[in-house]
């Protein structure tokens, strides 16, 4: 199954949401009906190149994941009961592959800092009119694993439990990711 990255979909992105539920939409797509490839595709592929990209930081690196993660997919299909949604069943799959990938190439390799001190204020507040480039700078700077929680809470809306299921990590884990994320990012945009 080879995916076109960069393309343009010309079918309802909505149409996902017409079918009874998303366990029937992913057994119909892997027996090939064609309506049900597209709205799984139209569902899944923008959040999940887009949590790849940030993650990874490369455009290939990330197509690369994102196309192993629908395999991957395709491969467990039947696994998936629809306990969670297949937004998040697929996202897992997806934070896993990059996970792999990372452990296979060494260069995206980052160290944790560990440091769970919790000084200053909680808040996390960014002012929106800071030059988006500046942001990504910042972001950039973040070990992967703090990419990745961090993307997950505030471009994907998902909830620290909700995060937790994705990256295997208890609650309270994630809560001391996020705000060691929110605290290294808040500084980076302070230094600049």
């Amino acid at each position: 199954m080879a995916l076109k990255f960069g393309t343009t979909l010309y079918f309802n992105m909505n149409a996902y949401s017409s079918w009874k539920s998303e366990k029937s939409l992913l057994r119909l797509a892997k027996e090939g009906k064609t309506e049900a490839v597209k709205s799984l595709i139209a569902m899944l592929l923008k959040p999940a190149h887009g949590l790849a990209w940030y993650i990874l930081r490369n455009q290939s690196d990330a197509e690369e994941v994102v196309q192993e993660a629908f395999l991957q997919l395709w491969r467990s299909a039947e696994k998936f009961e629809g306990n969670a949604s297949l937004k998040t069943y697929f996202t897992k799959i997806v934070v896993n592959e990059c996970h792999t990938f990372i452990r296979k190439n060494p260069q995206h390799a980052e160290i944790e800092d560990e440091d769970s001190s919790h000084e200053g204020n909680s808040n996390f507040v960014i002012d929106l009119r800071i030059n988006q480039e500046i942001i990504q700078r910042a972001l950039n700077e973040l070990t992967a694993k703090q990419r990745m929680a961090l993307v997950l809470w505030a471009f994907h809306d998902l909830t620290a439990s909700e995060i937790g299921t994705v990256m295997d990590l208890n609650k309270n884990a994630v809560d001391q990711l996020l705000w060691r994320a929110k605290t290294a990012l808040r500084e980076k945009l302070a230094e600049r």
